[in-house]
């Protein structure tokens, strides 16, 4: 199964939602542990999560499980000002005027779930 979490969200309550991405990650984990291809998405303020993701210790674990499975929007990474901090350590796409092509995945088969 092809599966593609696609995130726009990153705060709640004007703090970093972690109950949300503590659970993206353990779904994706079990996903990708049990074969799946798994692709999670950071787009608009959710690219914030990609530098958060490199130091925060309470993820770090599950994190470690999908990092290769992260792709981040270059275009909102630059307008939060995390590209320069993340370039070296996740994919970044730019296929649609800088975002993420989201039909480019529909059209490999992935099915979308988003936050």
């Amino acid at each position: 199964m092809k599966t593609a979490f696609l995130i726009f969200n990153f705060l709640h309550k004007e703090q970093p939602n972690i109950p949300l991405m503590f659970h993206i990650l353990l779904f994706a984990g079990e996903m990708k542990e049990k074969g799946d291809d798994v692709k999670i998405i950071l787009e608009g303020e959710a690219v914030q999560w990609a530098k958060l993701l490199l130091e925060n210790d309470k993820l770090k674990n599950h994190f470690e499980k999908v990092k290769d499975c992260f792709i981040v929007c270059e275009a909102c990474a630059a307008m939060f000002n995390v590209k320069d901090e993340i370039k070296d350590h996740f994919k970044l796409e730019n296929d649609l005027y800088g975002h993420i092509s989201l039909k480019k995945y529909m059209d490999e088969g992935y099915r979308i779930i988003s936050f």
